[in-house]
């Protein structure tokens, strides 16, 4: 593993993801911006929101 903690790995796996999907579907500079920041805020925030539901599986 490249990182020792899972949630650095998830960032970075986020903001790749979310270049390259804004890179791809949105044709102006502003809407690939607006695209790509929603886009990370959206798999960060569901993944931290995830992690946080399945937690309440291990009480």
């Amino acid at each position: 593993m490249i990182f020792e903690s899972h949630l650095l790995s998830m960032v970075v796996y986020a903001a790749l993801a979310a270049v390259v999907l804004a890179l791809i579907r949105r044709p102006t500079p502003k809407a690939r911006l607006r695209y790509g920041l929603a886009v990370f805020a959206i798999m960060v925030g569901g993944g931290l929101l995830f992690g946080w539901f399945m937690y309440l599986f291990t009480l």
